[in-house]
């Protein structure tokens, strides 16, 4: 029996790794392989000249450090959560805001209240289709991407443990789990509980019938769906 989190090992704070621990077999498995992107000089001339940019995860904010930050140093940073603002800071010269909550929406909200003109959101790939509305420029900095070698190791996890609970990240990252698992057991997938981040991708797995657990709470979620794991695990 384990608990499978597809969220780098690193980036889940030790209180919760050892308290998990602790009670049962933990597996740590993103399903993803994030890579920065290469620009082109339209796009690079999108960021150097917009008035505000925007990050929303914590891979745009090391790509933004890494590869773009002398595209721009004076534009404020408009991010999602606090962990993106202190990766950026001491980084980057730029002043930063945090969205009050944790979701694209309230980001949203920020930049209107805040009257913002020429805004240039940097995401990644996969996320892309869901700035549709949202107004400004949208810039892909990376890239979502998956190859034989981690399904190999994805696969490795399912042939030699059963899992009962995992987190699950965005509908991307469940889409190739399940691929992999389904090779083991058709069925199993269902059997599984699983958490999120998000409304979002938990609607994404209601509509395939699953259990889900969502954060009640909007800012805090990966603590708050480490919480909702501990309990569930504990109250067996």
């Amino acid at each position: 029996m384990a608990i499978l989190i597809t969220y780098p090992k690193r980036k889940i704070p030790v209180y919760w790794r050892m308290r998990l621990e602790q009670m049962t077999d933990v597996i740590y498995f993103p399903f993803r392989v994030l890579e920065p992107v290469k620009l082109r000089k339209e796009d690079q001339n999108r960021v150097r000249t917009s008035k505000a940019l925007v990050i929303t995860s914590l891979f745009g904010a090391k790509t933004f450090i890494n590869e773009l930050k002398s595209l721009n140093t004076s534009a404020p940073i408009y991010v999602l959560s606090e962990k993106i603002a202190k990766l950026l800071e001491n980084k980057v010269a730029n002043p930063i805001t945090i969205s009050p909550v944790e979701n694209r929406a309230s980001l949203a909200t920020v930049l209107k209240a805040d009257a913002v003109k020429d805004t240039c959101w940097l995401i990644g790939d996969k996320a892309l289709k869901y700035y549709g509305d949202f107004a400004g420029e949208k810039v892909v900095i990376y890239r979502n991407t998956w190859d034989k070698l981690h399904e190999s190791k994805g696969l490795k996890i399912f042939l030699k443990q059963k899992i009962t609970m995992a987190l699950v990240t965005s509908a991307s990252n469940f889409d190739r789990m399940y691929e992999v698992m389904t090779k083991v057991d058709s069925n199993e997938y269902k059997r599984i509980s699983y958490f999120t981040l998000g409304r979002s991708t938990g609607e994404y797995l209601r509509r395939k019938g699953l259990d889900v657990t969502v954060p009640e709470t909007k800012t805090g979620v990966l603590e708050q769906a480490l919480s909702d794991i501990y309990k569930t695990e504990k109250d067996k």
